[in-house]
């Protein structure tokens, strides 16, 4: 993986390919500071990643037939901002009673295990003491091979979108009008167990492209919520184990705090959405309301 978009094209079919869309990737360089204002109230954010052109099209009619316009994209990109190697100085923490500490506001760490290990008995009660993450090359690659699971999931989820819609539309026959070719759709993906990618209101062509790339976030949505969240062997943990905190004397003699992440190698990448459990406004589903097809 680069730190600059490549221009080669990607193909992910019939599944995403994990180093082609890695490869296209970019990476950007981020200090603390940028991540705490990007997600202001997670906890310590060590890298981040958004989808670049997620666009799933939408449907249109020809004047003869169903076409899948805009046409979608044939990839998703991944911006994934990543903390630099080295150390990164965030604020002062306060020793409070019975060795309780209050980390600084940029180094919340939540539920995440912290190893002490040096002299956290220089640690006196009301003294702030300097803190700060030191962040190694080979951490660095760690975290974005486990961001790059978001990359290969952006391409998962466009193709859970794209490919039925295109599957169903090859099969629809010729010569049926608009309003038969909408019911055959309709019937084709809700038999394939796609109908959460049909709008409430079918008939409304211009609604199909805001559905989709709804039904797109919900897929990613998803993902994500069992990648952060619900972590196994086989899906890369995107927070650290724990934190290893070493209390030593820093230069002027007073201790400081160093946390250093520790991280876990991901495994082999398995997709980790289903869409059958979205919970989308879909045609069928309840919460559309008394449609009235117009032809």
């Amino acid at each position: 993986m680069t730190e600059h978009p490549t221009t080669g094209t990607v193909q992910p079919r019939p599944f995403p390919d994990r180093q082609a869309v890695l490869r296209a990737a970019v990476l950007v360089p981020v200090t603390v500071s940028h991540m705490h204002e990007a997600h202001p109230h997670g906890p310590l954010t060590l890298a981040a990643t958004a989808p670049v052109g997620a666009r799933t099209g939408g449907l249109d009619w020809d004047g003869r037939r169903l076409v899948h316009h805009p046409e979608p994209a044939r990839v998703v990109g991944a911006r994934i901002e990543v903390l630099t190697v080295g150390d990164h100085h965030l604020g002062h923490a306060v020793a409070g009673p019975g060795g309780e500490l209050h980390w600084p506001q940029w180094a919340r760490l939540g539920d995440t295990p912290v190893h002490w290990h040096g002299r956290p008995d220089l640690l006196a009660e009301g003294g702030a003491h300097p803190c700060r993450l030191h962040l190694t090359g080979d951490q660095r690659a760690l975290l974005v091979q486990a961001e790059g699971e978001h990359g290969l999931d952006f391409n998962e989820a466009l193709l859970r979108v794209t490919r039925p819609l295109a599957e169903a539309l090859d099969l629809l026959p010729p010569d049926l009008r608009r309003t038969e070719a909408v019911d055959r759709l309709v019937a084709l993906l809700t038999d394939r167990g796609a109908r959460y990618l049909v709008p409430a209101d079918p008939y409304h062509l211009p609604g199909w492209e805001a559905h989709l790339h709804h039904a797109y976030l919900a897929l990613d949505a998803q993902a994500r919520a069992h990648r952060d969240e619900r972590p196994t062997p086989a899906t890369a943990a995107h927070r650290p184990v724990r934190y290893d905190a070493l209390v030593r004397p820093g230069e002027d003699g007073r201790p400081e705090i160093v946390l250093t992440p520790v991280l876990r190698k991901s495994g082999q990448w398995l997709p980790a959405m289903d869409p059958a459990a979205l919970d989308l406004p879909c045609h069928g589903s309840g919460t559309d309301r008394g449609l009235a097809a117009a032809g």
